[in-house]
């Protein structure tokens, strides 16, 4: 099945996927009236309660033997990672939030970079001048003048990309070794612990609907858009999951301008187009240099 067309399909096939469904966050996010503590720990817990069985069923509760440490290191800071991610998409637009997003294979450039102790050269200079000449573009309309939320929720997804260039990387590696069920169990255990005592605060004074809508967004995107995502990671590069990964802006910008009345202007267009040709660039760099 590996070697046929529908086996190569496949892992591509679910990464697309994946897309369309993780587009929808920032919908879910700016819906429901939850702190983004709370949103956190329904995005988070979820999944992993979904995927503990599995984890309980392989022995995997508190990791693997080898493993333990940098699964757990690579599940902290991907709690720490969601938790940004949220805040980021309840103080600036999803379109912004969500291209600032894909900033992360620059950072996984740079990453390797310290790691590996080279100098960053011409061509990783540039990769990063072009990310960030897209960034000042997108804004250009507001003069570069961003409001005080807008460029806290711009900063805080900076960051937030940063923590998951570093965690793509641990988790594509965790890959090798564990199943893709597994691996979402140990992606959301320390964010779905530490953030679940936030949302039972908050549920006495929650509507049922809007229980159940978060409980279905870290279902939809925690447990099945990740999940997905694994098992394309799982049997793609790194720079193969990355490329496909982009359609996630184009959905997310256009379930913006539909769903939540955003608008998108022709230096926000140019913007975007190199935040992801700088991306992309940075991606074929990382693979030509492994």
């Amino acid at each position: 099945m590996s070697d046929s067309k529908g086996g190569r399909a496949l892992p591509v096939l679910a990464v697309l996927a994946a897309t369309a469904i993780c587009a929808s966050s920032g919908l879910f996010i700016k819906s429901l009236p939850f702190s983004s503590m709370a949103m956190t720990s329904l995005r988070m817990t979820t999944p992993f309660l979904f995927a503990l069985p599995s984890a309980w069923r392989h022995g995997l509760l508190f990791g693997k033997p080898g493993m333990r440490k940098k699964l757990f290191l690579a599940s902290a800071l991907n709690g720490f990672r969601m938790l940004l991610f949220v805040l980021a998409f309840k103080l600036t637009s999803m379109g912004n939030a969500i291209v600032l997003l894909y900033l992360w294979p620059v950072f996984a450039l740079l990453v390797d970079s310290v790691r590996e102790k080279k100098k960053l050269g011409l061509s990783r200079v540039g990769v990063l001048l072009i990310s960030l000449s897209g960034v000042a573009l997108m804004n250009l309309h507001n003069g570069l003048a961003l409001s005080r939320r807008d460029l806290s929720g711009s900063i805080i997804m900076i960051i937030s990309a940063f923590v998951y260039a570093v965690t793509a990387v641990m988790f594509k590696e965790a890959l090798k070794k564990v199943k893709e069920v597994d691996t979402v169990y140990f992606q959301n255990a320390a964010g779905g612990i530490v953030f679940l005592p936030f949302l039972i605060a908050e549920i006495p004074g929650a509507s049922i609907a809007n229980i159940g809508l978060g409980a279905f967004y870290g279902l939809m995107v925690g447990y099945i858009g990740f999940g997905l995502i694994f098992f394309g990671m799982k049997r793609l590069s790194l720079f193969q999951y990355g490329a496909l990964s982009y359609t996630e802006v184009p959905f997310g910008v256009l379930a913006g301008i539909l769903v939540l009345g955003e608008s998108l202007r022709m230096n926000q267009l140019a913007g975007i187009a190199l935040v992801l040709g700088g991306s992309f660039i940075a991606q074929r760099l990382r693979s030509l240099q492994k």
